[in-house]
């Protein structure tokens, strides 16, 4: 293939890299900025000490297990907003809000509930005793965040559908600035308060995760630019139906993001089998690859809202196009971000730990993670694209296969059959997260195609 024929095909993709990166960016912004309130956690915690981190890791692992179920529940309001969108069918994009905030407050008392009956059996977990009686406390104060949470992620979904991604960038952006005065006061005892340490950063976080449901309450109501939706809503009525198929669309993205978590968390309960050096280790390095990850996520979530509302004009041809754009983009930035990772692998664990072994740890294992970040950015993106076709229920069983049958066993094996010790629970990640790429691929082309000839 010649330099020209290179240059033709990419610039025929040109209209989907602009469109998806001018949805992405404000996403990415917003995904960004809310890992980075558990990013600036860890290291105001790690600063304190190696047995709090290790505490937070394991309250952490334990809470986004949770929660990654409840915001991958929210993606469902996506792609259906964006499909009724894109057939003009204003109606029914109101009655789409009034189900998906009922379903999304729903969600947040259960995972609250489940929450609660996970962190009983916290010390069946394998755990050492200092470790889990703090982190326990911890995870009962940020379970708190979990209601405000979910209602944020209602409107931010919701909003997304719309094509607008700016809302919920910038109430993020503010929130991080909260979460971080808040830490600083109550992590520290200032302004006379009492030195809370590890939990003054869950009560950072909470207030934080507060604020930003509360804004979005206040623009979606009194901001110009949804006004007209505000007048459509409040036409529209309650359908169960519709209440319903968010679950059924819901509960299946939920449980594929969250096979994805519990390999994450599986492998941190393996790590604290091994040291609390390596544990304090893998939350650092977990904590770095989640920023990456975020930014991925962003595209992908740019690919739904794009996908979902060229589907639902029945323009396959493009919505393949958008994909396969998407799937450029997100290569070129696992490329450059992981440059990045890779030059600075002995400095990054600097920033949240000053033990020596945790951060030769952590430096090993990010040279690692470059391997799987380039299939995490992959399975990632192609799970979008069927999402925005609606397409949950086989790319939930793919997901189980990639995780539990393929990834957790590999990563067992490399750590304590072949001796590969804390660095080989890492090799099992790539291995699943690869997986799952190549089988929601082929799940994409398969799809597209028949679309294509019916």
């Amino acid at each position: 293939m010649t330099i020209r024929a290179v240059q033709s095909y990419f610039k025929s993709y040109q209209e989907h890299y602009s469109g998806l990166i001018k949805l992405g960016i404000p996403v990415i912004l917003a995904q960004l900025g809310q890992v980075t309130v558990g990013v600036i956690d860890n290291m105001m915690i790690g600063h304190v000490g190696t047995q709090e981190l290790a505490a937070a890791s394991f309250a952490n692992t334990i809470f986004w297990l949770v929660i990654v179920f409840g915001t991958g529940f929210s993606y469902a309001i996506t792609p259906l907003v964006g499909k009724a969108r894109g057939n003009f069918e204003m109606n029914q994009v109101g009655a789409w809000f009034k189900s998906s905030m009922w379903a999304v407050v729903g969600m947040g008392v259960f995972l609250s509930l489940v929450i609660y009956i996970l962190s009983l059996f916290m010390d069946n977990m394998g755990q050492s005793i200092d470790v889990v009686l703090p982190a326990r406390e911890y995870l009962w104060i940020i379970s708190c965040s979990i209601l405000p949470m979910m209602v944020f992620m209602g409107y931010k979904q919701f909003c997304e559908g719309l094509a607008n991604t700016k809302v919920a960038m910038n109430i993020v952006l503010i929130a991080n600035l909260i979460n971080v005065i808040f830490n600083y006061i109550l992590i520290n005892g200032k302004l006379g308060l009492p030195v809370l340490g590890l939990n003054g950063a869950g009560f950072g976080t909470l207030i934080s995760r507060i604020f930003m449901a509360a804004c979005f309450f206040f623009v979606f109501r009194k901001g110009k630019s949804f006004k007209s939706y505000g007048e459509i809503i409040s036409k529209a009525k309650f359908a169960v139906v519709d209440f319903i198929k968010i679950w059924k669309l819901g509960v299946p993205i939920g449980a594929q993001l969250v096979m994805e978590a519990s390999a994450f968390m599986l492998s941190t309960i393996m790590m604290g089998w091994i040291s609390v050096e390596g544990l304090a280790a893998h939350q650092i390095v977990l904590s770095i690859s989640t920023i990456s990850f975020m930014v991925y996520l962003g595209i992908a979530s740019s690919t739904t809202i794009r996908v979902s509302s060229l589907f639902g004009e029945n323009k396959i041809a493009e919505m393949r196009k958008a994909g396969w754009a998407a799937i450029h983009l997100v290569i070129l930035m696992v490329i450059v971000i992981g440059l990045g990772f890779l030059l600075f692998r002995n400095l990054l664990p600097t920033l949240f730990s000053e033990d020596p072994l945790v951060i030769a740890l952590a430096a090993q294992f990010i040279v690692v993670m470059l391997v799987y970040q380039l299939f995490d950015g992959l399975q990632i993106v192609f799970g979008s694209i069927l999402r925005g076709m609606s397409d949950v229920n086989i790319p939930t069983l793919y997901t189980f296969i990639a995780y539990f049958l393929v990834s957790l066993p590999t990563g067992y094996l490399c750590a304590f059959t072949f001796g590969l010790n804390e660095v080989g629970i890492w090799w099992g990640l790539p291995v699943g997260l690869g997986t799952a790429s190549i089988l929601f691929m082929f799940r994409f082309m398969k799809l597209s195609k028949q679309e294509l000839t019916e």
